[in-house]
């Protein structure tokens, strides 16, 4: 699975793929399943316990689940992950920073002018928490999104009609009208030139990744500007958790993480027995058919040969099971030791 969000781009895979791969790419194994439940929980965030960050995990797995990308490891990981999650945030404290839309927020309404306008570029759930705060706070809006569709149901959401979409980019009219930007964009190229600026000097709240704002228009902005890795490094505000409930929730991670390293060993376990169970089996009746075939035995000695060879295959078998379940050995190095076929 790739993490791809505002400060990470990292691939986590249970196995190596080839195990004797000392350069095999990214974090695997526990580390990979104890990543994903740090991600997820919002312990590897700028804001702890983010509140946007599990609606964007959710609404990506429920995308891959859709498109039949994922399959009964992943489910049950993300199953798990999602509602650690939840019983994260609901521990977090009220009044306290759920997002860096409210850090944010707050940097950019302590310098624009009261109910002066505003644009909001980005219509994915940073943008729309941006817009909602601004909103709150009684500013006008120009919202700018590629999207019409999305652009206007974010627009219809919002209360008044104070508010404008403007489907597209960012132009210098745009910008000689609002006192403040705030960016949250996904974007490869800058959404903000100096050319875009023209002889403006708005505040501008960039909280995109990667950055949205070009190397001249930051030149021009100077301390105008707020990037988000700045806001990620700035101090200030109550954290979501406090010290009590952030070290117990740390534990019951771990214990999360042990719990589903102890499934998934269960799993493969299983799923190694029955491919030992099944190949010797297939072996068992091959010779009973060959049996049948060459020596002229009576229904009733077929069926003692039959209940004999199973009740012997069963006992030979037990021991092996019950190793195989306790080392959670993986039904791939049971076909490579038996030289089954997959």
């Amino acid at each position: 699975m790739l993490l791809d969000t505002c400060h990470r781009v990292e691939l986590v895979s249970v196995d190596r793929g080839d195990a004797d791969a000392a350069d095999a790419p990214g974090i695997h194994g526990r580390a990979a399943v104890q990543r994903v439940f740090e991600v997820v929980a919002g312990f590897d965030s700028a804001v702890m316990a983010e509140e946007q960050l599990l609606g964007q995990v959710r609404g990506a797995y429920e995308a891959a689940l859709a498109r039949g990308e994922t399959g009964p490891i992943l489910n049950e990981l993300f199953r798990r992950a999602l509602r650690f999650g939840r019983r994260v945030r609901s521990h977090a404290r009220p009044g306290t920073d759920r997002s860096l839309a409210d850090p944010g927020v707050a940097w950019l309404l302590g310098r624009v002018p009261r109910r002066s306008t505003v644009v909001v570029a980005g219509t994915g759930e940073m943008g729309r928490l941006l817009a909602r705060r601004l909103d709150d706070a009684g500013h006008p809006l120009i919202l700018v999104s590629r999207s019409a569709e999305r652009g206007g149901a974010l627009l219809e959401s919002l209360s008044g009609e104070r508010h404008r979409l403007v489907v597209g980019e960012i132009s210098a009219a745009v910008v000689g009208e609002a006192a403040g930007l705030a960016l949250a964009v996904r974007t490869r190229r800058p959404l903000l030139t100096a050319a875009g600026l023209g002889a403006r000097r708005p505040w501008v709240l960039d909280l995109s990744a990667p950055s949205a704002v070009a190397p001249d228009a930051a030149g021009r902005l100077d301390h105008r500007l707020l990037t988000l890795d700045a806001l990620g490094a700035r101090s200030g505000g109550r954290r979501p958790l406090g010290a009590a409930a952030e070290g117990r929730l740390r534990a019951d991670l771990e214990d999360e993480v042990e719990s589903f390293v102890a499934w998934l060993g269960g799993r493969r376990a299983g799923e190694a027995v029955a491919v030992l169970r099944g190949e010797a089996e297939a072996l068992r009746r091959r010779h009973i058919e060959r049996l049948r075939a060459r020596a002229s035995l009576s229904d009733e000695q077929l069926a003692a040969v039959e209940a004999s060879s199973a009740a012997m295959l069963r006992e030979l078998l037990h021991g092996p099971s019950v190793e195989l379940r306790r080392s959670g050995t993986d039904a791939a190095t049971v076909r490579r030791l038996f030289g089954i076929l997959a």
